[in-house]
């Protein structure tokens, strides 16, 4: 079967839906509100614009945040890439699959709702010319826009009080503006990493606000050579929760003692107060910790209780004269496009992409945020998925036996990632990568793998980059996805995969025993 689709946004998960419908021979039309493709990565970022900042360095690496059917180049080490090189990335991605005439920029996307007699009729209209709405009608329409559009502005007591300057971590592009001034940075993450990084240098005072010790690994684990997605692999993911948390809580101990510079004691000081590192969202970005060690980030764990004109109020009683708050807070979800369907939370929705409702008509592709690992990866699988189903060579579950996929991954992603509840996107890489490979049937583990040893221990031991799951299915390329994989060598050493061998047994035998308590099932 052929169907005609409309992919809406041109980001990452938009140009691999793109890519993989027309694999499928589908034809495809995209609509793109920007003048350039590339999401939150493209160049003309106006200044009210959510987008990359001018020093932006990826928190995944170059093999983990390419696709499996467009890997980097041949010989290139990993490595972590700026915002511009990825941008080059996905343009020469573009131009290798020629994806360019489905795309169709400076168009708005004002409304989806289904179609009397089947489909879907899309209202768009020039970005230019608003007032020049038309209508569209597709067999299935595919929402690509992204979870980084509407910044999410908490309220805080006293806000209308405040006299100095609020803003969000969306809009920043540098630190020149915060020059001098008294800084209260609420919240931390990934790209928050960087920006309290840059204004602790640069301002009179900064202060964070933190909610909670959220988990923290280095770029690269220990200054090590392999950079911090390196240690995505089976192996690791194999060693339950209930022996991972505190394995890692004391090393963070051991680390905020004996850690070889002040740097690293800092950063085990930070996760040791984290008993559960594991179940949150990984930051896979420590820039803020180089500001606690050398003392121009104050840190303040204790929540806000108030503001007033100058001044922020703690609950732990300590005042903090401030001009300016930078919030990073992360965005908020908004399907406001869709007319028919009231969608409140991702996890409501299979595979964070289909929502028993709307079937295949209408799907959702860039929801599936992993703790680690990198979300082109899951976009891509989604996308291969959703073609297929498209084509009709793989057919959706029943409503009933959909309805009870969505509650099993609906218990366990509530269930492992119980410390960031409100980050509804999130998935555990390896459980949701291995579990769409079966549907897909692009498994690695089969029978042929077995005859290389060298492929296998990488399997395992390795990296689960994306070009794992080009090996087998659906338009696979062994020669090529094994090359890629045989290229990158394990972060771990023998003697790690021993103890990590160990553990596993051991661990296996106390689940056995009822004396630790096992991880959910996905």
């Amino acid at each position: 079967m052929r169907k005609n689709v409309c992919v809406i946004g041109a980001g990452p998960s938009g140009l691999v839906a793109i890519k993989e419908l027309l694999d499928e021979a589908h034809t495809v039309t995209c609509f793109e509100h920007s003048a350039e493709p590339g999401g939150v990565f493209r160049s003309g970022v106006g200044p009210e614009e959510a987008g990359a900042y001018d020093s932006t360095m990826l928190t995944i690496s170059n093999y983990m945040m390419t696709f499996s059917s467009f890997p980097p180049p041949d010989g290139q080490e990993r490595q972590f890439w700026s915002a511009g090189e990825y941008r080059q990335y996905l343009l020469d991605f573009i131009e290798e699959f020629d994806l360019g005439p489905t795309i169709r920029y400076g168009t708005d996307v004002l409304s989806i709702s289904k179609s009397e007699d089947g489909g879907h009729v899309v209202e768009v209209a020039p970005v230019s010319a608003p007032e020049k709405r038309v209508a569209h009608k597709f067999d299935a329409v595919v929402i690509a826009t992204g979870t980084h559009r509407v910044p999410n502005y908490i309220d805080i007591p006293g806000q209308d009080d405040f006299a100095g300057e609020i803003t969000h971590s969306a809009y920043y592009r540098n630190a020149e503006r915060f020059r001098g001034k008294r800084v209260l940075c609420v919240g931390i993450g990934e790209t928050a990493a960087d920006v309290v990084d840059e204004i602790a240098s640069t301002a009179e005072r900064c202060t964070l606000s933190v909610r909670r010790h959220q988990s923290v690994i280095e770029r690269y684990p220990g200054d090590d050579r392999h950079p911090n997605d390196a240690y995505t692999s089976q192996l690791l993911y194999s060693v339950p929760l209930a022996a991972a948390n505190p394995i890692m809580r004391l090393w963070m101990k051991r680390n905020a003692k004996r850690g070889k510079t002040s740097a690293a004691r800092a950063l085990g000081a930070w996760n040791s107060k984290n008993a559960h590192f594991f179940n949150h969202f990984l930051t896979k970005n420590e820039a803020f910790v180089h500001r606690i060690a050398d003392g121009s980030l104050n840190v303040n764990a204790s929540g806000i209780e108030r503001l007033g004109v100058d001044y922020v109020q703690f609950k732990d009683g300590r005042r903090e004269k401030i001009d300016t708050i930078v919030f990073n807070t992360g965005y908020i979800e908004d399907f406001s496009v869709l007319k028919d369907v009231d969608i409140s939370d991702v996890r409501e929705m299979y595979k964070h992409m289909i929502h028993p409702a709307l079937g295949t008509g209408v799907v959702f592709i860039g929801w599936a945020r992993p703790a680690a690992g990198g979300v082109p990866a899951c976009s891509e699988m989604q996308s291969r998925y959703f073609a297929l189903l498209c084509s009709g060579k793989k057919k959706l579950p029943d409503r009933f036996r959909l309805k009870r996929l969505i509650e099993r991954q609906n218990t366990y992603e509530n269930g492992v990632f119980h410390g960031n509840p409100e980050l509804r996107t999130l998935v555990h890489y390896n459980q949701y990568m291995l579990d769409f490979a079966k549907v897909l049937g692009c498994s690695p583990w089969r029978p042929a793998v077995f005859k290389n040893p060298l492929l296998v221990y990488r399997l395992f031991c390795g990296s689960q980059m994306p070009h794992v799951f080009r090996l087998f299915g659906p338009h696979s390329d062994y020669e090529k996805a094994r090359r890629i994989i045989l290229s990158q060598p394990a972060a771990f050493s023998f003697r790690t995969v021993l103890l990590a061998l160990a553990v596993i047994g051991a661990s296996r035998a106390l689940i056995a025993l009822g004396l630790m308590k096992p991880d959910p099932e996905y």
